[in-house]
Order: structure tokens, then sequence, then C-alpha cells
């Protein structure tokens, strides 16, 4: 039974290892990034698409790369402004969370309060 147990508890850490907030950096006129799972995607009828991370970030951070935050819960694409990047964005998303494979974000100025996403990578 104690194996089980440390079985369990080395699993539960070394999944929520993986989980990690965005980061900002001042670098290349400012960004952030982020690495990780697809926690969910939102998309309205504002056309704006959501893709909100395993851990939320300190808005105050945003900061760091030039950028006014009111959330850090989520990186946004506004489907309007590039609405060929938003298709690929949204099906490269939806890709990485139906197989459980992490992406890479990086984020450059803001939508809404939100960071404003302008690239995506999908792990192998």
């Amino acid at each position: 039974m104690k194996i089980l147990m440390l079985l369990v508890v080395s699993l539960l850490v070394s999944f929520s290892a993986q989980a990690s907030a965005p980061t900002c950096h001042s670098s290349h006129n400012g960004y952030c990034q982020y690495g990780g799972k697809v926690s969910r995607i939102y998309v309205n009828s504002g056309n704006l698409i959501l893709l909100y991370f395993d851990e939320a970030m300190d808005p105050a951070l945003g900061s760091e790369a030039n950028m006014s935050l009111n959330s850090g819960v989520a990186a946004a694409v506004l489907i309007t402004q590039n609405p060929e990047f938003a298709k690929l964005f949204y099906s490269t998303a939806l890709a990485a969370q139906a197989s459980q494979r992490n992406v890479t974000i990086q984020m450059r100025g803001t939508i809404g309060g939100y960071m404003k996403a302008d690239r995506i990578w999908l792990a192998e």
C-alpha cells in the first residue's frame, strides 16, 4: 500500500512540474512566452479566441514586456485582425489539446487586457 501511495504522489508531482506560468522578457521589444498544455480554448461571436494556460501568470509581470495586463490566465487572438493566422492558431491549439502535447506560444502586445498571441509551436 505504501508503494502505491508513493507512486501516486510521484506521478502527481511529475505532472504538476510540467505546468508553468508564462514568463515575460524585455528583449526583442518585449514579449511573453508560455510553454505547456492547452488548458481550454474559448471562442466567442466577438471574434476572440482565448487559449488558457495550465498555470496563470501574475498580470503585473507583463510590465517586464511593456504590457499592461488585466489577466494572466490566457493568450488572445482577434480573428478579424488576421483570419488566416487565427484559423492556424486555433487548429494547432486543438491538435495540442486533443493529443495532450505541449505548445509554446509567444505573445506581443495586448487585446482587451490579455496577452496577444502572435506565434505557436506544437511539441513532439
